[in-house]
């Protein structure tokens, strides 16, 4: 079974004069997270990660990226939109996914409004209230434990 985790870019990112990984670049809690999980060789096997940034739309963890200061707001979010869901649905056809969690905040999850439709998937969910909850889940599952997601977004 493979699944994608579709995550938002973070506000936090290291100072840099060249471009860089995505993964790299972003340096926020969660990022924190998925990067501990791969350094400790604990990151899920089954798991391909996306990054939806403001900036750039869909990126993959290793498209180089140079840093930059943008924010999501809906306008944005509105003008990604068609792009972002057409890709995302041409990704999750292609590599042929089962599954598609999500992790974004509200702006960013109108970016990808409607990307399941047509699809044989229902995208779940990291929720809860606060971001050290929302820590804890993603902690958990990018470790492997799908007991801590929500199915309605």
């Amino acid at each position: 079974m493979s699944l994608l985790l579709l995550q938002s870019c973070s506000n936090s990112k290291r100072e840099a004069s060249e471009s860089r990984p995505a993964l790299e670049l972003y340096s926020g809690y969660f990022y924190k997270i998925i990067k501990k999980a791969i350094r400790d060789g604990e990151c899920r096997p089954d798991m391909d990660l996306k990054i939806l940034s403001a900036k750039y739309g869909l990126l993959e963890p290793d498209e180089q990226i140079e840093y930059y200061d943008y924010r999501m707001d809906k306008q944005r979010a509105e003008e990604l939109r068609p792009i972002v869901v057409d890709e995302l649905q041409q990704l999750i056809l292609e590599r042929e996914y089962e599954r598609v969690v999500v992790n974004m905040g509200k702006e960013y999850r109108m970016a990808i409004r409607g990307f399941d439709d047509g699809l044989d998937i229902i995208p779940e969910y990291i929720g809860g209230e606060g971001i050290g909850y929302k820590g804890h889940v993603l902690k958990r599952f990018v470790r492997g434990d799908d007991t801590v997601l929500e199915v309605s977004g």
